[in-house]
């Protein structure tokens, strides 16, 4: 078990590294030694993949969840809890509150447009998980301290109006995602290679998007091209979207591999 200024020296490649890394072992910290939950709010890929490695370092692996309202949740924070909790009573006292924002059915609005209207609040993005939008409205996941403020504010959405109200978070309606199957081959299975061929991709630009922090294997940050990936691995590529190799086919006479894969976007 590593001490905190030693593992921030080991993990933080810039000063906001150093504050997230401070600010997770302190909520570890408060937790086990004041014996309540303590949690942060919420993280991207990247931040929970540092915060992860933290947390293990320091040895609190087994008084943390990652929790971002629903199984697979982008945006998740890192909850912990003593020793006497189980991750069962620690999920029924998230601090994750749901508000359903309902839009007239004629109305065309974007993930872009629910959260620039709530981020015109003067409101952290941390504040604010996944918006999961429908063709009724979105399922909108903030931390529990700001919840109020953005149910009583937020009436507008890209300028159409909308109605938001709490709901209890197990009602939680988790919209079915735009999914394509898809199947070609590779020269082999790199992340690099991978990417291109799902993505439309050229080599170059995928390498671009990994060495920019930009891909994600599993909820991990991905920064070598060369990673190999397998069946059932889901790849996160920012501004792109996601897939899951399904499937890996023979290969053609000139050696190249085939793959199936579902893509979501």
């Amino acid at each position: 078990m590593k001490q905190k200024q030693d593992i921030i020296r080991s993990l933080a490649q810039n000063e906001d590294d150093k504050i997230l890394i401070a600010s997770v072992l302190d909520k570890l910290e408060t937790c086990l030694s004041k014996n309540y939950m303590t949690n942060t709010r919420f993280l991207d890929l990247r931040q929970r993949a540092l915060a992860e490695r933290a947390i293990n370092e320091a040895g609190g692996k087994y008084n943390c969840v990652f929790w971002g309202g629903y199984e697979d949740a982008e945006r998740t924070c890192a909850i912990f809890f003593p020793d006497y909790m189980t991750k069962e009573d620690c999920l029924k006292n998230s601090p994750i509150v749901l508000l359903r924002a309902v839009k007239n059915q004629q109305d065309n609005l974007t993930h872009r447009d629910y959260l620039g209207s709530i981020m015109g609040m003067q409101l952290n993005r941390d504040r604010i998980g996944d918006i999961l939008v429908s063709s009724n409205g979105a399922e909108i996941l903030v931390m529990q301290e700001v919840a109020e403020f953005i149910q009583m504010n937020l009436v507008q959405a890209g300028r159409k109006q909308i109605s938001v109200s709490p709901k209890p978070l197990e009602d939680l309606i988790i919209p079915i995602e735009n999914q394509t199957e898809g199947s070609g081959s590779v020269a082999s299975l790199r992340i690099d290679s991978i990417i291109s061929l799902v993505f439309k991709l050229s080599r170059g630009d995928a390498k671009e998007y990994i060495e920019k922090g930009m891909v994600f294997v599993n909820n991990k940050p991905c920064l070598k091209a060369g990673l190999d990936i397998n069946i059932g691995d889901r790849i996160t590529v920012r501004t792109k979207g996601r897939c899951k190799i399904t499937e890996l086919g023979g290969q053609s006479r000139k050696g190249r591999q085939f793959v199936n894969y579902i893509k979501s976007v």
